[in-house]
């Protein structure tokens, strides 16, 4: 199922987010989105999720402009798509299970096979023993886990990470990047840094410098040491 982006313009007010970011990723994927503080990595995200509505251009799904889509495609196209935020966005009140069974419950999966899938995503990244408790009592790497987890509950063909190693140590940073390649299995997987642990081997790599994609391309220590000036 073909993602892409097609001149795909954003704004906020008067501010382009994204200005005319042209790209395709076909199915199984594996994509860095890098670039500084306010390049548009998150609102690339949410455009590419139908969660933004572009100014101009274009979102295609299936060779399907999004924004023509009847609600109920919609529906099925949301449910492809899992999201790990910058933050958890964990529900304190709930369990680990709990928020991970969640989206199932929006989704209407039967309650014992969205509990079987719920126990099947805590083991897969590492939190079987941590369901039962509450996100309070866990640690910001744990928490991230919990975060990938409720996504990937959904069985999404496509999981979009945002930013998924702010605010965590070297080695913690490290754990989730290799519990992110290990879950994704044969789905696309896009995340968005403005750098990655070494773990985190994706085969392509994005960089947005003020809304604009300048690098689209393999990985290459240049690209990640360029400035600003230097791409310019």
């Amino acid at each position: 199922m073909e993602l892409r982006a097609d001149r795909l313009s954003v704004r906020q007010g008067v501010r382009p987010v994204l200005r005319d970011v042209d790209c395709t990723l076909p199915p199984g994927s594996r994509v860095l989105v890098m670039g500084r503080s306010g390049a548009g990595k998150t609102t690339l995200f949410k455009a590419l999720a139908g969660l933004v509505a572009p100014t101009s251009g274009r979102v295609l799904w299936k060779g399907g402009d999004v924004a023509g889509m009847t609600p109920a495609d919609k529906r099925v196209r949301q449910a492809a798509f899992g999201m790990v935020f910058q933050t958890d966005a964990l529900f304190d009140s709930m369990t680990v299970r709990g928020n991970v069974l969640l989206p199932l419950e929006r989704r209407r999966v039967p309650r014992e096979e969205a509990e079987a899938r719920a126990d099947e995503v805590l083991r897969a990244v590492g939190l079987a023993d941590a369901a039962d408790t509450l996100p309070e009592r866990l640690s910001g790497g744990m928490r991230k886990r919990a975060g990938i987890a409720r996504a990937l509950a959904a069985r999404p063909s496509v999981l979009l990470a945002d930013d998924p190693f702010a605010g965590l140590d070297p080695g913690t940073a490290r754990q989730v990047a290799r519990v992110l390649l290990e879950v994704a299995g044969s789905g696309t997987l896009i995340v968005a840094a403005p750098d990655a642990p070494p773990e985190l081997s994706l085969s392509r790599w994005l960089y947005l410098r003020e809304g604009q994609l300048v690098y689209d391309g393999p990985p290459s220590p240049e690209v990640e040491t360029l400035t600003d000036e230097a791409l310019a």
